[in-house]
């Protein structure tokens, strides 16, 4: 029997594995692949697809210890990598089917029977079936339609630029496995040959594009000498492309390509080297269109982060001047090759989430899809507006230097916030060659070398861990941070010594703190999930019919006698509801219920209310899922929020959900569904 295909990530997770001879958490596990828990979870998925039809035990995540194999499974996982696969297999997950489906017939300049995608991702005719529903569903989140032609088979039919850019998003998603040779639709072939000749024009233009971007051109070049239908350029100004550079060299190296596929062709290799696509290629769209935008995404991402912005105006006017240009994009389906993408997905995993659920919303009013690229930028406005709790100033004056761009600024500024409570955060600014530095700070952290009078640290634009290590350790930061450090530890052991002890305590404090201050702690964030606070008395299966103000008053009960929230903030929350409408909710059947930290939360904490009978909380909203959710601060609850949103995510574990009858069950379910 041929094994399932792994990748080599998925192999290195398995080693690590085989070394352990006790439990291993997902933290470990993704410290020491270098990936993001996320990541861990999916490749779990795999593996576990390998190791069942090599007949073997799952992988399991133990809540609270992680994975572990026995000297048994070692021995067996053992003896399988070692087996010679010369045609090894690969089984496509049902959303990667779904994608692969998509991306093969918006390719081919023919109709795909069902055989053909049978054939394809190679499952048979009955999951087929099901697949082409998820394709559909994809579909229509875009305005595009899965037609059937009797006798002559599938076909994606709409706007022509809105297909070109689902087929690049999808491309790029699944570009390991075209890259791999396991999919094999399309001509690789003809696809290396027009790299070659965007190579050239890169070599020309004397830029170099972000890794990925040429690829996914050359692989969207087929659909474009196609040309089966017309494209229309809405707001583009044809003229200004036609000066360009790039439109000489298109016609230069693409001759055959019809002229509106050059216009095309164009627009892509001007839009992909640059964040923003430069204003005179476009009609001015109307302002108060984008504002609109802008706004209804910032109150999206409250709504799913259960957060408020302290100053949204800056925020405001920061993601209007981005999106301002972005829609362009998103339009046409342009890829610029997010460079930060990768760091962002890692370090910001749950912000990450939360971003991209929030973003569905924008998706759906411009009717086109963002690719991750784009949501790790709206990730870095959001983050770089979070609130830092408990953020203390001192002497030590701190200018950040980034040439990344603002985001990306603000989010090195509330990092080192967090690191340095002590510090004042004198300004972020992109410029380097800055004059008489010395004046109005002691320290200057910049994602560029530079020569200053002032002491300098240089650092990623998406802080490492080694940076926030160079950070702690600089001479101007260590003496500060001890001193912070030793007056914390005096005041929490102060009461358990005797006041002729205190200088003898501080002296013996001090001396420790110096001693350790050149191999920096790094206070690791308290990793929040939902399974780590929701337990048995947190949960309640109600069966009576009850009003809605009564269902978040019987689910907040728990929250009140565990000292988490004052009764106040239950109240708060159904004023909101009265005066707002049914706002907080996730899905059509479940709502998140919360108001401000100030509104009365003691402490981070969270309870489920299940209802049998729907709760009606206006004429077309009811839930059967009511969740309180307590938040301190703006950011220990976010991980719970991504565990929430992946539970509401799948309607059949939601209905498992609906159907339990004790605590017990609900905490099984959700184990299930989050491990």
């Amino acid at each position: 029997m041929a094994l399932i295909y792994i990748n080599a990530r998925c192999k290195r997770m398995l080693n690590v594995l085989l070394t352990q001879s006790d439990y291993i958490s997902v933290n470990r596990i993704a410290e020491a692949l270098n990936i993001s828990r996320r990541t861990v979870y999916y490749d779990i998925e795999k593996l576990n697809i390998w190791l069942e039809q090599a007949q073997l035990s799952k992988l399991e995540v133990v809540h609270g210890k992680g994975l572990f194999l026995s000297s048994r499974e070692r021995e067996q996982i053992q003896a399988m990598l070692s087996q010679d696969t010369k045609q090894p297999i690969y089984t496509f997950s049902p959303e990667e089917r779904a994608r692969i489906i998509i991306c093969y017939i918006i390719y081919s300049p023919k109709l795909i029977y069902l055989e053909q995608l049978m054939e394809c991702v190679e499952v048979s005719r009955n999951t087929i079936f099901t697949d082409l529903k998820e394709v559909s569903r994809l579909l229509e989140q875009y305005d595009l339609t899965l037609d059937y032609q009797p006798k002559q088979g599938y076909r994606v039919i709409g706007d022509v630029v809105r297909i070109r850019a689902l087929f690049i998003l999808y491309f790029n998603e699944l570009s390991g496995l075209f890259n791999s040779g396991i999919i094999k639709f399309y001509h690789p072939d003809q696809i290396q040959g027009y790299l070659k000749k965007l190579e050239q024009i890169e070599a020309e233009l004397g830029i170099s594009y972000v890794e990925g971007v040429l690829p996914s051109i050359a692989t969207l070049l087929p659909l474009l000498y196609q040309n089966r239908r017309s494209i229309a350029f809405t707001g583009l100004k044809q003229a200004e492309i036609e000066k360009t550079h790039e439109y000489a060299l298109t016609k230069k190296y693409f001759p055959d390509l019809k002229p509106e596929e050059q216009l095309y062709l164009s627009l892509h290799l001007l839009g992909s080297r640059v964040n923003l696509v430069p204003d005179e290629f476009f009609e001015s769209k109307p302002q108060n269109d984008v504002y609109d935008l802008t706004t209804a995404l910032i109150s999206e991402f409250e709504k799913t982060a259960c957060v408020i912005f302290d100053n949204p105006r800056e925020l405001e006017r920061a993601l209007f001047i981005h999106l301002n240009t972005s829609l362009y994009r998103y339009r046409f389906g342009i890829q610029i090759g997010n460079i930060l993408g990768d760091d962002v997905i890692k370090e910001y995993p749950d912000l990450f989430a939360i971003t991209k659920t929030a973003a569905r919303r924008l998706e759906k009013q411009i009717g086109f899809p963002i690719p991750d690229s784009e949501i790790a930028y709206l990730t870095l406005h959001f983050g770089g507006f979070l609130k830092i709790s408990s953020s203390k100033k001192d002497q030590l004056r701190i200018l950040i230097i980034c040439v990344n761009g603002m985001s990306t600024g603000n989010m090195i500024k509330r990092e080192v916030q967090k690191l340095l409570p002590f510090a004042k955060i004198v300004d972020v600014v992109a410029a380097i060659g800055l004059t008489n530095v010395q004046d109005i700070c002691d320290l200057i952290i910049s994602t560029v070398k530079i020569s200053s009078v002032v002491p300098s640290i240089t650092v990623h634009p998406v802080l490492t861990e080694f940076d926030r290590k160079s950070i702690l350790t600089h001479r101007l930061v260590a003496p500060r941070n001890v001193s912070l450090q030793r007056k914390q530890i005096f005041q929490v052991v102060r009461p358990y010594v005797k006041p002729e002890d205190y200088d003898a305590l501080l002296q013996d404090l001090t001396v420790y703190m110096q001693t350790e201050r050149d191999e920096p702690q790094i206070e690791a964030a308290e990793d929040y999930d939902l399974l780590s606070i929701l337990d048995d008395s947190r949960i309640h299966v109600i069966t009576e019919q009850c009003q809605w103000q009564q269902s978040i008053r019987m689910t907040g009960k728990c929250l009140i006698s565990n000292s988490s929230i004052q009764k106040e903030y239950l109240e708060t929350i159904i004023s909101q509801l009265h005066y707002y409408g049914p706002y907080m909710f996730l899905t059509d059947d479940v709502i998140l219920a919360h108001a401000k930290p100030e509104d009365g939360v003691n402490c981070l904490d969270i309870s489920l209310g299940i209802f049998r009978t729907p709760v009606k909380f206006s004429e077309h909203r009811q839930a059967r899922l009511v969740i309180v959710l307590a938040a301190e601060d703006q950011e220990k609850h976010l991980k719970i929020l991504q565990d929430i949103l992946k539970i509401v995510s799948d309607f059949e574990g939601m209905e498992q959900l609906c159907q339990c009858s004790t605590a017990s069950e609900v905490i099984l379910i959700l184990q299930q569904l989050l491990t």
